[in-house]
């Protein structure tokens, strides 16, 4: 060897990665260990789905034995619906307008909550309330706050001598698309509340003292230290909330049942009225998987951001 060779430092070369193979033995243990948990889910989620599929290409109705195959006949019957695209745009609508308010709603009630004053973990539970008690108890008492003929809401305005006579709420498809949306909001500001709350108390307080020394004021505080530290919990909770609220069968059937002259008629609504009350099980199977490539953007969505944030 020449000496200029001898003098070259020594360089380990990199080893050769293993290549895994799925029969390897950690990884065996892992599939087996998995298994059971893969089979309850496929169990529980899988197979009701796959089935939904099936239903939703048969005239199955209930009490009358699987249903003859019918094609693609459901899902036309339903693009014929006289007020289908009405019913998509109405859902999206009341979506987008229940998700604002509960974000705007939680936000607020969280920047509240945050300060230290006596009695907030008081205010703090007395605030989860609308998010603990039963759907069902909760929007019994609120349609009869909104009746229009015994209705509370009515009384307090007439003893106020704001109004002569009694408001039908319910019965105007305005008034009732706003209500319905209320209680969207009153239902679930509560968990926007809590986790936005839960995020808020993860931010350092050195950030707001530095902004405090650089001259920020408290909008300019919330504006540039508490809303980038919550943006990724409310990238979260938004898509989350998203699917839920498109997806609400409660709350609109028990306060107004789609009325009036389905005014709030939202897809959950339609389906539960083609399955149940019509006993038709193919076309309202059909309707959930017609609206399933918007739901499973939004899952996709959360996946996505989930991930993406867990990798940073």
């Amino acid at each position: 060897m020449s000496q200029e060779t001898l003098s070259q430092p020594l360089v380990a070369r990199p080893a050769k990665p293993k290549k895994s193979s799925l029969f390897a033995g950690d990884v065996v243990l892992g599939w087996l260990l998995v298994t059971p948990a893969l089979l309850v889910v496929l169990g529980l989620v899988g197979y009701p789905f796959v089935e939904a599929i099936r239903i939703s290409f048969t005239d199955r109705m209930v009490g009358r034995g699987p249903g003859r195959w019918v094609g693609l006949a459901n899902y036309e019957y339903i693009l014929g619906w006289p007020d289908f695209s009405q019913m998509v745009v109405r859902t999206v609508l009341i979506t987008i307008a229940a998700v604002a308010l509960k974000t705007l709603v939680g936000l607020i009630l969280a920047a509240a909550l945050n300060q230290g004053f006596r009695g907030r973990n008081l205010l703090r539970g007395v605030f989860m309330l609308p998010w603990i008690l039963p759907t069902y108890i909760i929007v019994l008492v609120w349609r009869w706050i909104f009746d229009g003929q015994t209705g509370v809401l009515n009384q307090i305005l007439m003893s106020w001598g704001l109004i002569q006579e009694n408001i039908p709420f319910l019965a105007r498809a305005g008034s009732a698309t706003a209500l319905l949306i209320f209680v969207m909001v009153w239902k679930g500001y509560p968990f926007y509340a809590l986790t936005f709350l839960a995020g808020m108390q993860t931010i350092s307080s050195e950030l707001y003292d530095a902004a405090k020394v650089d001259g920020a004021g408290r909008l300019a505080r919330f504006l540039y230290v508490t809303l980038p530290g919550l943006r990724q919990v409310m990238g979260v909770v938004l898509l989350l909330s998203t699917i839920w609220t498109m997806n609400t069968l409660e709350i609109p059937l028990l306060l107004t049942g789609g009325g009036p002259s389905n005014a709030t008629e939202v897809f959950p609504l339609l389906t539960y009225h083609l399955a149940m009350q019509n006993f038709r099980l193919g076309e309202g199977a059909a309707l959930p998987i017609m609206m399933l490539p918007i739901i499973a953007l939004l899952v996709l969505g959360v996946a996505g951001y989930m991930d993406k944030e867990a990798t940073q």
